[in-house]
């Protein structure tokens, strides 16, 4: 499944955007029809099979968030200019979850996910992390 996902990097993308942006935009553009999803079903199955990529895991996040937020959560298309509050916020989770600051990572899942959902999304968004780093070390030109 990531082969699929890294084929348009050769899109061009509005200027400033920052390669996780642009990476985020690009996964969950592909997963915006899907269905509902159970949370922890979902979640276990991708725990159980933790070679899936990070279109598996950024289909899942987007899915549960989708439930989670009033809604749902605002993913620009690629060239737009300016970044929606949940782009920024989602940004700012993989920040924090990269640089193991897991105070800031709390704080984030807290002011927006109600309490079933924040360990999760937490958990997901960490998989998913991990996942855009390693697409974006092979793939230097994103």
């Amino acid at each position: 499944m990531q082969p699929a996902a890294l084929a348009p990097f050769s899109t061009p993308s509005a200027p400033g955007h920052t390669p996780a942006l642009t990476l985020l935009r690009l996964l969950m553009r592909q997963c915006r029809a899907k269905a509902r999803v159970e949370v922890f079903e979902t979640c276990r199955l991708l725990m159980h099979n933790p070679r899936e990529g990070a279109q598996d895991y950024a289909d899942a996040l987007l899915r549960i968030l989708g439930q989670a937020l009033p809604k749902g959560p605002v993913i620009h298309d690629l060239r737009a200019q300016e970044r929606s509050f949940d782009e920024n916020w989602l940004l700012a989770l993989f920040a924090a979850l990269g640089r193991d600051d897991h105070s800031s990572a709390t704080f984030l899942l807290r002011a927006r996910l109600p309490l079933h959902l924040r360990r999760p999304v937490g958990w997901l968004a960490a998989e998913l992390v991990q996942r855009m780093e390693a697409m974006t070390e092979r793939n230097p030109q994103a």
